[in-house]
């Protein structure tokens, strides 16, 4: 589907919504919908929040001072990074220095159709958790919530804990810094545990040794390129190649790695190349054309992935495919939870490093607090003008 098209679908849905929910008898308030947003409030959750902040009081307020401490620091680190990111979108680009692009979340634009699952889940994952943090820190001060509740932003979804805002006021600076730590500390922990499960050997195959083989025994098909050979010939995702015959001999495939190893050992353009798969599939023949990029290597056309082999269904290809899914939605939840973090502790208005700066400064220091808030929300505007006019706002 074409990102316009798309976009505009999106939006002809939310006119609808909003339409449905403003007929007199139908009298919708909660939720509540507006143009691209809508929101459920809920008081159920908010003795489930109390009754886990009430546990442990002592462990929470001790977690929530490292919050407050790692949310310091990052909040001077995202300034420092922000800082000196400007600076670079001007050198010549012959320069060793790099600028990072500052990109926001649009769906079509800046993420593609292809990833767009990946950051909705992620943002849903990342978003309860920051919340939820909020909430248990607030009841662990004794201050009572209001309401808690779902949320929808154009495609994305996620929870959010509505405080007693009064309660919050009254409250102490360092009451007021751990509610405000929270969240970013929660991001952060997430992060740091998904980030363990992907990085040590056993522990993706363990998260899915109980309907999988931990061990790859073939080459997943995840993606085919339009148009190409292996698009043309009939190979689909959820293929798993076992094995690759060509000029006679038969190449032996367990993992992707191998797969790899095999192209740019032996595949040339206009060759001619026989897959074999798993769960009973025919061979498929295929010829391959020149790469774009290098005319003397051959081109075939697909995405791959290690394949793990299910223990039922494994004909099915959407079973296939489960593991890539998960692997690359604990990727793209890691990398919200730290763009999270990072974001939302910088001290600009309305955000939570802005909250925590000034309960950290406290009333003696609120015009030095003012200035910092405004060169932060200036430099972050700057990051993401020169991002868009200089480097241009690619497609993840």
């Amino acid at each position: 589907m074409d990102s316009a098209l798309f976009l505009i679908l999106i939006g002809f849905v939310w006119f609808v919504l909003i339409g449905i929910s403003r007929i007199s008898w139908f009298n919708v308030n909660n939720p509540e919908i507006g143009l691209g947003f809508a929101y459920y409030r809920t008081l159920k959750l908010n003795k489930i929040i109390s009754r886990i902040a009430n546990h442990g009081v002592m462990f929470w307020k001790v977690l929530w001072d490292i919050g407050i401490i790692a949310g310091l620091g990052i909040l001077f680190v995202g300034l420092i990074l922000f800082s000196i990111n400007l600076p670079a979108f001007f050198l010549p680009k012959t320069s060793d220095v790099t600028p990072i692009a500052v990109t926001p979340v649009i769906p079509g634009i800046t993420v593609s159709l292809k990833t767009l699952p990946y950051f909705i889940v992620a943002i849903m994952i990342g978003a309860a958790v920051h919340e939820f943090a909020h909430g248990i820190a607030t009841r662990n001060e004794k201050i009572p919530l209001k309401s808690t509740g779902l949320f929808a932003f154009l495609l994305f979804f996620g929870a959010f804990v509505e405080p007693d805002e009064e309660g919050i006021k009254k409250s102490s600076n360092r009451s007021k810094m751990r509610i405000m730590a929270a969240g970013g500390l929660a991001n952060m922990l997430t992060a740091f545990f998904l980030l363990i499960i992907l990085i040590i050997p056993i522990g993706f195959p363990l998260l899915i040794s109980g309907f999988y083989q931990t061990e790859p025994s073939g080459v997943l098909i995840v993606d085919t390129v339009s148009g190409a050979p292996a698009n043309q010939a009939g190979i689909i995702p959820g293929y798993a190649i076992t094995g690759i015959e060509t000029n006679g001999s038969y190449h032996d495939l367990q993992s992707a790695l191998s797969f790899q190893i095999f192209v740019n050992n032996h595949v040339t353009p206009n060759q001619t190349l026989k897959f074999y798969f798993s769960n009973g599939i025919d061979p498929i023949s295929l010829q391959t054309k020149a790469h774009d990029l290098n005319q003397s290597k051959g081109y075939i056309g697909i995405l791959t992935w290690d394949y793990f082999k299910p223990h039922f269904l494994s004909e099915i290809h959407f079973i296939n495919l489960l593991p890539y899914w998960i692997f690359y939605t604990i990727l793209f939840t890691i990398m919200i939870n730290l763009m999270l973090a990072l974001m939302n502790l910088l001290p600009v208005p309305f955000l939570d490093g802005d909250k925590l700066l000034a309960a950290f400064l406290g009333e003696k220091y609120a015009r030095f607090h003012r200035w910092i808030k405004y060169y932060a929300f200036l430099i972050l505007v700057l990051n993401l003008v020169f991002s868009f006019y200089i480097v241009g706002w690619e497609q993840i």
